[in-house]
């Protein structure tokens, strides 16, 4: 069993699914391709990601060193290619 799972709840309140990852790059790579995958069904209103360490004996919210959870990271690293893709290196503003 894997120490950390991607969770989707797709429409809520329904479920959460659940995907066994390695890492938390590979969880951004899963959560990238659900996304994808559901921006293009029509039946999905609103969606919702995380990632889930265990620890302890329980499944809690996973945050990197710095207190970010994974959708922080995955923003950083979507936002940080777009800017260096349009030729801003930085990936802050303009």
């Amino acid at each position: 069993m894997s120490d950390l799972r991607v969770w989707n709840v797709v429409n809520p309140p329904s479920r959460a699914l659940h995907f066994p990852v390695d890492s938390p790059d590979e969880a951004i790579a899963i959560i990238n391709k659900l996304t994808d995958v559901q921006l293009r069904d029509k039946s999905v209103i609103s969606n919702a990601f995380g990632l889930e360490v265990f620890e302890d004996g329980e499944w809690t919210e996973w945050y990197s060193d710095v207190g970010e959870d994974i959708m922080e990271l995955a923003d950083e690293v979507w936002y940080g290619r777009a800017a260096a893709e349009a030729g801003d290196g930085d990936g802050g503003e303009g």
